[in-house]
């Protein structure tokens, strides 16, 4: 019984981990160029680009309105912000 909890529990770790590190947020030039050619593709003006509580947060206007797009270590776009 106590062999299983720990293999599962070892294992839920691994799986864990690994999730994680896919989706490394690291605002380097080459990831602040990918986010601003994703969100022009989709409309936005974008300017200042930064983290915050591990998500890429980009200050746009679409439309002519301000928003704040934050997008997630594989740049999905997870919430926006007016």
């Amino acid at each position: 019984m106590l062999k299983t909890l720990i293999s599962t529990t070892l294992l839920a770790a691994t799986l864990t981990t690994g999730a994680f590190a896919a989706g490394k947020v690291e605002l380097s030039d080459a990831n602040k160029m990918k986010i601003t050619e994703l969100l022009t593709a989709d409309g936005h003006v974008v300017g200042k680009i930064k983290l915050e509580d591990g998500l890429y947060e980009a200050y746009t206007k679409k439309d002519g309105q301000k928003l704040e797009v934050f997008l997630d270590g594989d740049f999905n776009i997870v919430k926006i912000e007016d």
